[in-house]
């Protein structure tokens, strides 16, 4: 997803699994009353609704920075046809450019510019310069990672989805002068990691710095991936200098589905029921319900039926970066805004595919973290709809997506490039939470920039952070490294 604000226990559980078993009952207790001690412990910073609300409040304006006039002539540098300030004013209306009133002045989303592209077919054939990029990496992924592309020594197994293994080495740093920071009070960090899923395995944490600031252990496996580091201010004498360096192995998929071996949902189960709620960013009703029925017309078989939901979000949900930040602040969930306005990036169309899945029944959720097709992070969000049988089903429609504003490309790899994100998934991925909204367990006490996802550090701070400064102060020197190691 492109989540762009970033300026601004799978151990310990085997532990438990493995060893509760065989320990008594008295240990048992011990261990219980520790835990439960660990995390009243680590939820006493409380928060009053003025100074959440402060926090809100900037978390409302930070995205919108562009007055009228500097949204004025972006405009007409790519529209020059427009001549007065009525006829860019109409335009803004029309092609529904994000903006919002801030101390009395109107001020604009940004990073609409981009936007204008996505939108406008038109526009692009105009500066065909603007999708050269997109060009190259259709092409790329077509010729490395589509169906008919499978190299020879990373055969597809006919018994499993997953292959074609990518190993990668992540550093993250963060170097904050001592100066910026609190004199007192605690600090904590929570910092993504590789979440073990089906798709992703040998997570191995390299080192972290300090480690005597490391709270319990790393959490790779659950629902969310992150490890948690806790400063005292008092005693941090130099500047803040943090390194986390881990590997983890990520593998394609290729899903080959027959309709008709698609098996009965167990309407009963946790999974089936947790995955076809109305909830968080993924809140749907009956209007949503309306849609998809329509979308799927007849058709019965919940493959088949997906697949017509992919086709629509791609062909109707037009991609544009997010005012992600703001959406959030005003208790606004993803999905209804994007079934309002017709647009959204890669987590909002994640997230409004399982929303129209979940309305007629299809367990659907919308898993991320990053996608590493240019070689270094970028933030992004998909969805992964659930078939017995097969299991979680990946598709990204926003990568598809990418087809339908491209030039350069013949009309068969487009629909190619399209068809390859039903089903199929490269292997450039990293995963750190298996859908949005889920939060760590010692969850932040501080508003966070962007609560639906963990992709820059979330961070509380004790003193200081009312108008996010601190959080603004170490985001600004949070750096991430990654390098393919095979």
């Amino acid at each position: 997803m492109n989540y762009r604000y970033e300026v601004i226990y799978f151990m310990y559980s085997v532990f438990l699994k493995d060893k509760m078993g065989g320990i008594g009952v008295k240990a048992k207790l011990i261990l219980f009353v520790v835990l439960i001690s660990t995390i009243v412990l680590g939820t006493t910073l409380q928060r009053s609704d003025e100074y959440l609300q402060r926090q809100n409040e900037v978390k409302l304006a930070v995205e919108f920075f562009l007055t009228f006039e500097e949204a004025r002539d972006i405009i007409m540098k790519h529209y020059p046809e427009l001549k007065s300030d009525e006829e860019v004013r109409r335009f803004i209306v029309d092609r529904d450019i994000q903006r919002r009133t801030i101390d009395g002045v109107e001020m604009y989303f940004g990073e609409f510019e981009h936007n204008l592209f996505t939108r406008d077919p038109e526009l692009v054939k105009r500066e065909p310069e603007w999708s050269a990029a997109n060009t190259l990496l259709v092409k790329y992924l077509l010729s490395e990672y589509g169906p008919r592309q499978t190299p020879f020594a990373n055969f597809k197994p006919a018994f499993s989805p997953y292959f074609n293994p990518k190993d990668y080495l992540v550093e993250y740093t963060v170097n904050t002068e001592r100066s910026l920071l609190p004199e007192k009070g605690s600090l904590k960090i929570w910092f993504p990691l590789p979440l073990q899923t089906a798709t992703q395995e040998n997570i191995y944490i390299l080192e972290v710095t300090p480690e005597e600031a490391v709270v319990g252990v790393p959490r790779i496996d659950g629902d969310i991936a992150y490890v948690l580091l806790e400063f005292d201010l008092s005693d941090l004498k130099e500047d803040l200098n943090i390194s986390v360096k881990f590997t983890f192995r990520h593998y394609q998929q290729q899903f080959d589905i027959d309709p008709e071996k698609v098996g009965e949902y167990d309407t009963e189960s946790s999974l089936y029921k947790n995955y076809t709620k109305s909830e968080g960013s993924i809140f749907f009703d009956e209007s949503f319900e309306k849609l998809a029925r329509k979308i799927v017309g007849e058709e019965t078989n919940p493959y088949l039926q997906a697949k017509k939901i992919y086709h629509y979000v791609v062909e109707n949900i037009l991609y544009s970066y997010m005012a992600h930040v703001a959406i959030e602040a005003e208790g606004i969930p993803e999905s209804v805004y994007s079934f309002e306005h017709g647009y959204g990036d890669c987590g909002t169309q994640s997230i409004i595919f399982s929303a129209l899945c979940r309305s007629i029944g299809i367990p659907a959720r919308a898993p991320g973290g990053f996608q590493i097709f240019t070689g270094q992070l970028g933030s992004h969000f998909w969805a992964e709809f659930y078939l017995p049988n097969y299991g979680w089903v990946p598709v990204d429609t926003s990568a598809g997506q990418i087809a339908t504003y491209t030039l350069g490309i013949t009309e068969d790899e487009r629909q190619n490039f399209i068809d390859y994100f039903f089903g199929n998934q490269d292997p450039l991925r990293f995963v750190v939470q298996n859908s949005v909204d889920f939060m760590p367990d010692e969850r932040p006490a501080d508003a966070q920039f962007l609560e639906i996802t963990l992709q820059s550090p979330f961070i509380e701070s004790e003193f200081g952070n009312e108008n996010l400064g601190v959080t603004m102060t170490i985001l600004d020197s949070f750096e991430m490294k990654t390098i393919l190691l095979r």
